[in-house]
């Protein structure tokens, strides 16, 4: 008799802890069913912010190297152009100032009148 007793209470203790076991599984599954959007969100989010940043880097750099090919542009435009009036006081034979030992520098008013009233690639004397 005394043996049947034992193993009812080993089964009501049992099947009650089973029980208690179930009820925490559950909570458990709840809250990381409610967790796992939410940490997903955050996980986003922040990639969002890391990306957004990156993103605005590589804005920076495209700008930087935007205003570099234009600064170069333009100096080779300037190039370009005192190489053709360095072209044209040769063919015409122009004469610069006397403060200047370059041709291309600085010309005399005469000199820039006429350059300014021929087109571009025609010689006048």
């Amino acid at each position: 008799m005394n043996g049947k007793r034992y193993d009812q209470r080993q089964t009501l203790s049992h099947s009650s802890r089973q029980v208690e076991g179930e009820g925490v599984l559950r909570m458990l599954l709840l809250v990381f069913a409610l967790a796992m959007p939410l940490a997903s969100m955050a996980y986003l989010k922040i990639q969002h912010t890391r990306i957004s940043y990156e993103m605005s880097d590589i804005r920076e750099k495209i700008h930087q190297e935007e205003e570099a090919r234009r600064t170069l542009l333009l100096e080779r435009s300037r190039f370009q152009r005192d190489e053709e009036v360095q072209a044209f006081a040769v063919k015409t034979g122009l004469v610069p100032h006397k403060q200047s030992h370059l041709i291309p520098t600085v010309f005399t008013k005469e000199d820039q009148r006429l350059a300014k009233l021929l087109p571009p690639g025609q010689v006048g004397l």
